[in-house]
């Protein structure tokens, strides 16, 4: 085995990780309803159903050693449950998707993205520094656009938030839970 200088096996891979929260399956149901609605129209490939999220923070590969250190430096997260009200698709032309978004965000949701930050940057974790814009991915590749307020928003119950770990099969991304928090 050979060892870096921080003393970590560099044979053994790191995963690639985020956090995220995931709806219910009412939710989901309704999110994939909009995919449906929308494919013919924007082109491209609908997200499989059970990997709808909101991205809270994303942070790319980690060496497997340091996930239960991750895990630790969120214990002390608090952060309160909030509603969020989908109303609103759209579309980002440089990277193809078709996605749906609140028109106003709870004020509780950048609070959560603010704690880990920090919680993060203390830890000495290294993540995305990008202007946070949260949305849902419907729509993959999408080749047109879609740009419409939505009559009856999707309302979605957020409850708790995750570690998630992104893992490329051969059947495409799958999402794999490696810990959750409840919101207070």
């Amino acid at each position: 085995m050979r060892l870096t200088e921080k003393g970590t096996d560099t044979k053994i891979k790191p995963i690639r990780v985020f956090f995220a929260i995931f709806p219910n399956e009412f939710v989901q149901k309704q999110l994939a309803h909009q995919a449906e609605i929308l494919e013919p129209t924007c082109g491209g490939r609908k997200i499989r159903t059970q990997n709808f999220h909101l991205t809270l923070l994303f942070l790319g590969d980690v060496s497997t050693h340091r996930i239960a250190i991750l895990q630790q430096t969120m214990k002390n997260i608090s952060a309160k449950k909030f509603e969020l009200s989908l109303d609103k698709i759209g579309y980002w032309k440089h990277n193809q998707i078709t996605y749906i978004q609140a028109n106003q965000f709870p004020e509780e949701l950048f609070l959560l993205v603010d704690s880990l930050k920090t919680a993060l940057s203390e830890a000495g974790f290294l993540f995305d520094k990008y202007t946070y814009k949260p949305h849902v991915t419907l729509i993959r590749q999408a080749t047109h656009s879609a740009e419409i307020d939505l009559p009856i928003p999707i309302k979605w119950e957020v409850n708790e938030w995750s570690l998630i770990q992104s893992k490329q099969t051969e059947h495409g991304v799958d999402y794999i839970p490696l810990k959750q928090w409840n919101l207070k």
